[in-house]
């Protein structure tokens, strides 16, 4: 029986796009690697990052979940999410916002979430943690407006105005921004990096058994089930979190195992795809050979 390594070489040989690949099985250890130390757009998958921080605040009684935070005009982002659509003056609470943020990917409740934590200690805390090629320095706002190639660092309303008559189409991206080429000033990781942080998540190495357990409910909870869940078979236990920006189509978890198997991490991130739906079909293809390759042992 081949082993995952030369099962994922196989699949990804002639697949279209650039792909990094990391899996982990957390019970015997085994792992598989595609480009793993190469450095990859994060896209949203960023928001890991961004909760573990926000639990870690939490837990050092810095903030508080149940504490509301008032949108307004000036809370907005283009891109995923819904609260960019509602009427301004919703007072939503800290633990809404990371719901949001991860399992719709909201980047208006991203950014709210980066001004209580600060992107510095987001990127201090990966430090901390050992994952010294995992960089944040980029908020939703930012990365979006540096990929479309605009100079607009804060919001103001004439940047607004563009950005909500602009219809994103992959011609509506700069190709030649930093965003789409390896970068420390963006976000971008290594897969094995972001692998690290998601172990660290399920085996609970993180904060306090309370925290680690809230951070995986919000993680359970992500409504976006095209890519690493896909091809699983139903009701699979996962806890992922996706991430895209033009042709960069990422998706990120824990994928627990039935019959007492254990669980394990796959990070895989990609660009170059021909098609966001064709970065999906492969991704899904990743995350069933993993799959059937640690259920077959």
């Amino acid at each position: 029986m081949l082993n995952l390594q030369r099962k994922l070489e196989a699949t990804l040989e002639n697949i279209p796009g650039t792909f990094g690949v990391a899996i982990k099985n957390l019970e015997t250890g085994e792992s598989a690697f595609i480009n793993g130390d190469s450095q990859f757009q994060l896209a949203s998958t960023f928001k890991i990052p961004i909760l573990v921080t926000l639990f870690r605040d939490v837990e050092e009684g810095k903030l508080s979940l149940s504490d509301r935070i008032e949108i307004c005009e000036e809370s907005y982002v283009p891109g995923s999410g819904i609260l960019q659509e509602i009427d301004h003056g919703l007072k939503v609470t800290i633990k809404d916002l990371a719901t949001l943020m991860i399992i719709l990917s909201d980047n208006v409740a991203t950014d709210a979430i980066l001004k209580l934590v600060s992107i510095e200690r987001v990127s201090t805390y990966m430090k901390e943690l050992g994952l010294n090629e995992l960089y944040i320095n980029q908020s939703c706002w930012d990365l979006i407006t540096t990929s479309l190639g605009m100079d607009a660092k804060t919001y103001s309303a004439e940047a607004a105005h563009t950005l909500r008559t602009t219809d994103f189409t992959p011609e509506s991206f700069d190709t030649d921004s930093f965003v789409f080429h390896p970068n420390k000033r963006s976000n971008e990781s290594s897969p094995v990096e972001m692998n690290r942080l998601l172990e660290m998540i399920a085996k609970k190495e993180l904060l306090s058994e309370a925290s680690s357990n809230g951070i995986l409910e919000i993680l359970f909870k992500q409504q976006h089930r095209n890519r690493i869940p896909h091809h699983l078979p139903y009701g699979t236990k996962v806890a992922s979190k996706t991430g895209t920006i033009r042709d960069v189509v990422n998706d990120v978890g824990i994928v627990y195992l039935p019959d007492g198997k254990g669980a394990y991490t796959i990070s895989v991130f990609s660009k170059n795809n021909v098609t966001m739906e064709e970065g999906e079909k492969t991704i899904a293809q990743i995350a069933k050979i993993a799959y059937d390759h640690f259920t077959a042992v």
